[in-house]
């Protein structure tokens, strides 16, 4: 498996990790929820850095899929929210 492929399977991974990471370490401490989408973001850039560090993969790709994850975190958890599967 080539460099480029395991960092875009790496960041299209990082997505339900990130949505997972923030209902478990961010709804508890953070009473608005207009700032889990940034906090998705932030997550999945965390994420993705830790993981490009770990597997020796290049940072910048990185921390642009991690945006990405995060940002599909945040809409995955949206629509979920929108079609009433969450029980909020």
């Amino acid at each position: 498996m080539s460099t480029s492929e395991l960092q875009a399977l790496v960041g299209l991974a990082g997505a339900p990790v990130v949505a997972a990471l923030v209902s478990a370490f961010v709804k508890p401490f953070m009473a608005d929820a207009r700032f889990y989408p940034a906090a998705a973001v932030v997550l999945g850039v965390a994420f993705n850095l830790a993981l490009a560090v770990v597997l020796a993969l290049p940072l910048v790709p990185a921390g642009i899929l991690g945006v990405l994850a995060g940002l599909a975190a945040s809409g995955v958890y949206s629509g979920a929210k929108s079609a009433g599967m969450l029980g909020q």
